[in-house]
């Protein structure tokens, strides 16, 4: 994985930990309204993070496979 890959993998992970401990905050609290859309829209951003991680581990994969062939 190269270093721009390497940097965008550790934000988006940073970002689920943020989110994570949103969430843990939002099940030990009151349940408003604007807490419940909040929850709802961490939850998307959650799955468009993981998303995001699978086409970085897919580029990764595809890169080698490449890097591999180019050496044959």
């Amino acid at each position: 994985m190269g270093s721009d890959e390497s940097v965008q993998m550790l934000t988006l992970l940073k970002e689920i930990s943020v989110l994570k401990e949103l969430d843990s905050e939002y099940e030990a609290g009151l349940k408003t309204q604007f807490e419940q859309d909040a929850h709802r829209q961490r939850q998307q951003r959650h799955q468009e993070i993981g998303e995001e991680i699978k086409a970085l581990a897919e580029r990764k994969k595809n890169d080698e496979q490449s890097s591999l062939s180019d050496h044959d």
